[in-house]
């Protein structure tokens, strides 16, 4: 498999991947769940990329893990489906012998994969996204993805650079997505990511920290004109309560 050089954010591994390299002879390594649903996919040009973004984020995992990637089980959860199917949903994977957590996410674009993962306790979402360069740029953009804010801060924005703006935009917000567990199965526009912290409408954001980070495609080895972004989303610590107050 061509891997690229692993790059680290806030105890999370980054790892860029060209699909094409995947040896899709180790499908056999993945849980019978995916590759069921590899098996629904309409063409074989889809099912081959669905294999390989799975063989490729279970190597990654094991790797941050320690363990064969035989040893793991598939722990996906959908919050919208409430329910788990062990191939769809929010991606992470269990070490039975240890109980040992492995959060994880992958996006796709065009021959490449990037992968997150991290073992850290104290992150409960993680989500990358990374993007073709202009790839949001199309009309209408802001009217089905966009918030208030984010459409205030775009009539700033040359029009030269409209396309790169809604492109960074779009990879942040998907990545925040990600990290919340929904993707694309809400409304994009529910989320706003016009400042540093997420906003997420309907959702009490107090008791949450974000890292969100713009990461350079160089730094794991893919072509500069991808756009990529990790998010990390952990519990805030609570300070306890001054009982003399």
């Amino acid at each position: 498999m061509g891997r690229s050089t692993e790059l680290r954010i806030s105890e999370t591994v980054l790892v860029a991947v060209q699909l094409s390299g995947v040896d899709l002879g180790k499908v056999d390594i993945l849980d019978e769940a995916e590759r069921n649903r590899a098996a629904t996919l309409s063409s074989s040009a889809q099912r081959d990329r669905f294999v390989a973004g799975r063989i490729a984020l279970r190597l990654h995992a094991a790797n941050l893990a320690g363990v064969s990637p035989g040893m793991l089980r598939a722990d996906y959860l959908c919050p919208s489906c409430r329910h788990q199917d062990k191939a769809h949903g929010m991606p992470r994977y269990q070490v039975p012998s240890t109980g040992l957590p492995v959060k994880v996410s992958l996006s796709r674009s065009g021959d490449w994969c990037l992968l997150a993962g991290t073992t850290d306790d104290g992150v409960v979402g993680v989500g990358v996204d990374m993007e073709a360069e202009g790839a949001a740029g199309f009309d209408g953009f802001e009217a089905v993805a966009m918030t208030a804010c984010e459409r205030e801060q775009l009539q700033g924005i040359p029009p030269s650079r409209k396309a790169l703006f809604q492109t960074r935009l779009w990879a942040r917000k998907e990545a925040v997505l990600k990290a919340l567990g929904i993707g694309l199965t809400d409304d994009p526009a529910v989320v706003d990511v016009s400042s540093s912290v997420p906003l997420v409408r309907g959702r009490m954001t107090g008791s949450e920290r974000w890292v969100i980070e713009h990461v350079d495609p160089a730094a794991v080895g893919m072509p500069k004109s991808f756009f990529a972004v990790l998010a990390l989303r952990r519990m805030s610590q609570q300070t306890p309560r001054d009982e003399s107050d």
